[in-house]
């Protein structure tokens, strides 16, 4: 592991969940954005730390959702990260 990484700080992630949830559920997720793609869904947003993080990841495993990738957005998103996600081509 790095040493220069920190998990006591706030950090953007972008969650895919296979099938698509209503974008009611973005209060719940302590709003982080729903979007979609592929027919899947996309979580984005920021968390103040990992124990939050694992907090979003234990409601997808309550709501008893396929989680199909999580990923820490780059340095550049972390500012804004409710920029659109990147599309895939068909």
């Amino acid at each position: 592991m790095d040493s220069k990484q920190r998990f006591d700080e706030s950090c953007a992630y972008r969650i895919q969940i296979k099938g698509k949830l209503d974008r009611k559920w973005e209060d719940w997720f302590g709003g982080f954005e729903i979007t979609y793609t592929n027919g899947d869904t996309l979580l984005q947003g920021t968390v103040p730390d990992q124990a939050a993080l694992q907090g979003i990841l234990a409601k997808i495993n309550d709501l008893g959702l396929t989680l199909l990738s999580v990923n820490r957005l780059p340095c550049a998103l972390r500012c804004n990260p409710r920029q659109p996600p990147e599309r895939q081509r068909p």
